[in-house]
């Protein structure tokens, strides 16, 4: 393992120079998103942009990019960083918005916008440390304009599997609405499975029910799965559907 002071000292002092000046892009503030995160904090990056879709149970449906930039800010109060709560592949961000970055890393689950982050870095020859997951299967390289291949250089197999997350509040294929149909089966007269809930989220104003969801001491809402709810009401058939 090769140490910070392992490194020539000239080398040593640019990179000291560097990091702090540096604009760095992470997307997605997921597990392997608030990782990296967590590591550009303690490594001396002083200005970090976050993009995320999703929102966090735990937080009382706060977005994750929010309160990722929350934690990390308790690390090191004098960072910089900005969160966004929107898709990465909204038109909002395009070439010149990835160009002002010196560095971008990818934290996703999802294909689409793994594609998407890869064409606007090609495009705007900005590096980009590219890592995610794919089922069980995870992945990190470096990509960089006529240095590298690039991530969709070499053909991938189909997606089989889709995050519980995706599939529960922000379905953007078709396959989603059916894997989503399948989960939902399970879930009311199946084998229960923790890691295929797709019930609805609690801060869905959309979805919920009121006298449904219980305050916890912390303030959160504790949800009820879709199975508890369908006993509860003895599986009537009408509001099922």
């Amino acid at each position: 393992m090769v140490t910070l002071s392992a490194v020539p000292y000239c080398l040593n002092e640019n990179i000291r120079k560097i990091i702090p000046e540096s604009k760095v892009l992470v997307v997605g503030a997921g597990g392997i998103g608030c990782e990296v995160l967590k590591n550009l904090a303690l490594s001396g990056f002083q200005h970090i942009e976050i993009i995320d879709l999703d929102t966090i149970d735990e937080h009382v449906g706060k977005p994750k990019a929010v309160v990722a930039r929350e934690s990390i800010i308790s690390y090191n109060p004098n960072i910089n960083i900005k969160a966004y709560h929107d898709s990465v592949t909204s038109s909002e961000y395009g070439v010149n918005f990835f160009k002002k970055f010196d560095l971008v890393l990818n934290a996703l689950d999802n294909r689409a916008a793994r594609n998407h982050v890869n064409r606007m870095c090609l495009a705007g020859d900005v590096p980009l440390i590219e890592s995610g997951t794919s089922g069980y299967s995870g992945q990190v390289e470096l990509i960089k304009k006529g240095v590298t291949q690039c991530y969709e250089c070499q053909p991938k197999a189909p997606q089989k599997t889709f995050p519980g997350c995706t599939i529960r509040n922000t379905p953007s294929e078709p396959v989603h609405c059916i894997v989503w149909a399948k989960h939902l089966f399970n879930q009311l007269f199946g084998e229960e499975d923790p890691d295929q809930d797709v019930s609805p989220d609690a801060e869905d104003p959309d979805a919920k029910v009121e006298g449904e969801h219980s305050i916890t001491k912390t303030g959160n809402i504790k949800r009820t799965s879709t199975r508890q709810w369908a006993q509860k009401i003895d599986y009537d058939p009408e509001k099922i559907i």
